[in-house]
């Protein structure tokens, strides 16, 4: 009976400690399977004929917003991709298409694997994730690998939103690689001011242990390697809809805070297999000075318990809150460094947790307006575990939902900068609002603050 009595106040305080989908996010889209817009009817019977095109082998992964505009990825992991950069018009309405095909950007030519004597570099050939500027411009960084095959080197497109057209192409040099060919591009996170265009970089974190910097007005990329890029051995394991896997994913997820009064922001970033959170100012990043130099400005931010490995990061501007995918719960989670000075179980929180509609939360953006969008796809059962990936269920969908509503009520809760982008002062005079409990309880045999294993903690 004691037992009993015990499990029922743990299922009480886990229920109570985070919030389900529908407590914080609203389903936008959702697919069984993705579909495309051909040019024509003869085009798609073409593309479905050869095997250019199979509908079970193409999977959402990446998002970003601009405007009336979603634009969603397609990695080319199987054959039949028809297209790996895509957008689907955001409509409004209540007539509004809940499943929409999704439509090949800048068009289908370019987003077609080439043949046999046709340039990759003409060709977008597989991209993950994706982001938008302040200046109107698409970034989108393509690994030139379809399939397990090598097309091409990895190259780092810059697309101008307004005119659909390609202004920037730039070619990810061998010696920038790791030499045993684990490089790995997941993502990128732009940085750019409105008032000054050509001042913009892309950091683009490399899961094999490294950071890239990409200089919009020099066109040129130089790489940081770093202890803190690394992945932490004792979190290699995830468990997500019943399919272990072991991913040894170092740098992965990346955001940027607002902009300082000296122009600079900080880069908040964490490895996939890891639990951890760092951080490092973009004047570090811009400069020219090498790792050994600046090694100390990189710091630790503490740590989430153990099982919270997080992959994509995304920033709220307005209020300064981090989120961050936490693939291994099936949740949303987030963190405000306005507000804490360190990550720990009690100062991040999980906003949206649910097994099956938030089954590995592929993705996740904050838009221009302060709106969260988040992306879940089932990709372990898709890609190790097809048996169990089942085509006629809903495997895809597409949430969002204001930043503010998101974090109400939690440890993130913060409130807007000033004007100037400035952070607002602490005032430690006023009392702190009580909170909701946080996800990580001892109850549920998570590491906490309390449960220190080292200095470095």
């Amino acid at each position: 009976m004691a037992r009993i009595t015990l499990a029922i106040l743990i299922l009480g305080c886990c229920t109570c400690a985070v919030w389900s989908v529908n407590d914080r996010l609203r389903e936008v889209y959702s697919w069984r399977q993705l579909d495309f817009t051909f040019p024509d009817q003869m085009t798609r019977q073409a593309a479905i004929a050869s095997g250019e095109y199979v509908q079970a082998n193409n999977l959402p992964l990446g998002l970003e917003v601009w405007r009336d505009k979603l634009f969603i990825t397609v990695p080319r992991w199987k054959a039949g991709v028809a297209s790996t950069l895509n957008y689907v018009s955001l409509g409004s309405g209540s007539n509004q298409n809940r499943s929409p095909r999704l439509v090949p950007y800048p068009n289908y030519a370019m987003n077609r694997l080439p043949s046999s004597g046709q340039r990759s570099t003409d060709r977008i050939i597989n991209t993950y994730r994706l982001s938008i500027d302040v200046c109107d411009r698409l970034w989108v960084i393509d690994m030139g690998i379809a399939n397990g095959t090598k097309v091409g080197q990895p190259q780092l497109y810059v697309f101008d939103l307004n005119t659909d057209r390609v202004i920037r192409q730039y070619v990810v040099a061998e010696n920038l690689m790791r030499a045993d060919g684990n490089t790995w591009f997941p993502g990128l996170v732009a940085d750019a001011e409105r008032k000054s265009c050509d001042r913009a970089y892309a950091y683009l974190p490399d899961i094999g242990g490294g950071l890239m910097v990409y200089d919009y007005r020099r066109n040129s990329m130089r790489r940081i390697d770093h202890h803190y890029f690394y992945f932490d051995p004792l979190a290699t394991v995830f468990n997500i809809g019943g399919v272990r896997i072991e991913w040894p994913d170092g740098m992965f997820g990346v955001g940027l805070s607002e902009r300082r009064r000296d122009g600079y922001r900080t880069l908040y970033f964490q490895a996939m297999s890891s639990t951890r959170m760092f951080s490092v100012d973009t004047r570090v990043l811009q400069s020219n000075a090498t790792v050994r130099e600046t090694f100390d400005e990189y710091h630790h931010l503490g740590h989430r318990p153990a099982g919270m490995q997080a992959g994509p990061m995304t920033t709220d501007q307005a209020t300064g809150t981090v989120f961050y995918a936490l693939v291994n719960q099936d949740a949303v989670g987030c963190f405000n460094p306005r507000r804490h000075d360190r990550l720990s179980a009690d100062t991040s929180a999980v906003v949206a947790q649910d097994p099956e509609t938030l089954e590995f939360p592929a993705d996740l953006k904050v838009d221009f307006d302060s709106n969260l969008w988040v992306l879940s796809d089932r990709m372990p059962r898709h890609r190790f575990q097809v048996l169990n990936f089942d085509t006629d269920d809903v495997n895809y969908r597409v949430f969002r939902a204001p930043v503010a509503d998101v974090i109400r009520d939690t440890v993130c809760e913060s409130q807007p900068t000033g004007g100037d982008g400035s952070r607002p002062p602490s005032r430690p005079d006023q009392p702190s609002r009580p909170q909701r409990p946080n996800v990580a309880t001892n109850s549920m045999g998570w590491n906490t603050p309390g449960d220190k294993r080292s200095d470095f903690d």
